[in-house]
C-alpha cells in the first residue's frame, strides 16, 4: 500500500499523534535529540516491535510512572492494527517542508534572527501579508488557507526565493536564504522522483553531503527557530532519505498524489452531489465518483 501520510501512518501503528515528542514514525528519536542531530539516524521501528512496545505499554511489568513508560515505549500507546512499509510520503513531505519554508520567509521579512522578544501577532501578519503580495506579483501565486502540494511545488523554487529576497534587508540573510532553498532544491528530486538512480544519480549522491551542510545551516544561522526543535518532515527528508532509497529504490513511485485527489473529489461530491441524507449519501458519492472517473 502506498500513500501512508504521517497522520494515517501513525493512527495504524499505534503511536502518538503528530505533535508528539517522538517525532518519527522510522526511527526512536525525540523532538530535541533530532534537533541537536539532524542528519545521522536509522530506521530502527517495525511493526513488531510496535507491538511489543504496546504490550509493554498495557502491562508495564516493571512498574514504572508515567513517564518512564512513556519513554520505554517511545510513544506507542494503541494497539498497532495493520503493518505498514517504513517509509516516508513524498507528497506530504513536500507539503510539510513548505509549509515550514514559508514560515522561515516570514521570519526571514520580519528579521527575527536579530529579535530577543516575541513579535505581536499584528507584527506577524504584516510579514504574511508582504511574502503573499509579493509571491503573487512575481509568481502568480494566489495565497491559500492551507498549504496544497501545487503551492509547495512553485514554493520551493530558485524564482520564489529570489522574489521573498527583495524583502529581506540584510545581504547576509538573503545569502544564506539562497544557499538554503538550493540545498533543498538539490535534495528534492532524491525523493520527489520515480526512479532516482536513473533520473538523478548526482544529486542521489550528493544527498547526504546536501542533508549535512542544510542541517548546519539550520543549526546555525536559523537556530532562532531550530533551538531544540525541528518538524518532523524537516527529519525524515534529512536523516532517512537515503536509507529508504537504498532499500526500496524510490520514494516518490509511491506518493499519495491519488488518494488526496480521491479526497478531495470526495469532499467535493458529498457537499455538492449527495443527497443529505445518511441512507443515501455514500451511494450517491460512490455512483459520482464512478461516473466522474470511468
Amino acid at each position: 500500500g502506498s500513500g501512508y501520510d504521517e497522520k494515517m501512518v501513525r493512527e495504524m501503528e499505534g503511536l502518538e499523534a503528530s505533535g508528539s515528542t517522538y517525532i518519527c514514525t522510522l526511527c526512536d528519536s525525540t523532538r530535541s535529540e533530532a534537533s541537536h542531530n539532524m542528519v545521522l539516524h536509522s530506521i530502527t521501528r517495525s511493526h513488531q516491535e510496535n507491538l511489543e512496545r504496546y504490550e509493554l505499554w498495557r502491562s508495564n511489568p516493571f512498574s514504572e510512572s508515567a513517564d518512564e513508560l512513556r519513554d520505554r515505549v517511545k510513544g506507542v500507546s494503541a494497539k498497532p492494527f495493520m503493518e505498514t512499509q517504513p517509509t516516508l510520503d513524498a507528497l506530504h513531505c513536500d507539503i510539510g517542508n513548505a509549509t515550514e519554508f514559508y514560515k522561515i520567509f516570514q521570519d526571514e521579512i520580519g528579521e527575527m534572527h536579530a529579535r530577543t522578544d516575541v513579535p505581536k501577532r499584528e507584527e506577524r501578519r504584516q510579514w504574511r501579508a508582504a511574502l503573499d503580495k509579493q509571491l503573487r506579483k512575481k509568481m502568480k501565486l494566489k495565497p491559500v488557507m492551507r498549504m496544497n502540494g501545487n503551492y509547495a511545488r512553485r514554493l520551493m523554487t530558485t524564482e520564489a526565493v529570489e522574489a521573498v529576497c527583495e524583502l529581506v534587508p540584510s545581504e547576509a540573510r538573503r545569502q544564506a536564504l539562497r544557499e538554503l532553498v538550493g540545498l533543498y532544491v538539490q535534495m528534492k528530486p532524491v525523493w520527489r522522483s520515480t526512479w532516482p538512480a536513473r533520473e538523478c544519480p548526482d544529486q542521489l549522491c550528493r544527498y547526504s553531503f546536501n542533508s549535512q551542510r542544510f542541517a548546519e545551516l539550520l543549526s546555525s544561522t536559523f537556530k532562532y527557530r531550530y533551538d531544540g526543535k525541528i518538524t518532523n518532515y524537516l527529519h525524515k527528508t534529512l536523516a532517512h532519505v537515503p536509507e529508504i532509497v537504498e532499500r526500496d529504490g524510490s520514494i516518490g513511485a509511491w506518493a499519495s498524489e491519488g488518494n488526496e485527489s480521491g479526497n478531495k473529489l470526495f469532499r467535493r461530491f458529498r457537499k455538492m452531489n449527495a443527497r443529505q441524507s445518511k441512507s443515501f449519501e455514500l451511494e450517491d458519492v460512490l455512483k459520482h465518483h464512478w461516473l466522474y472517473t470511468s
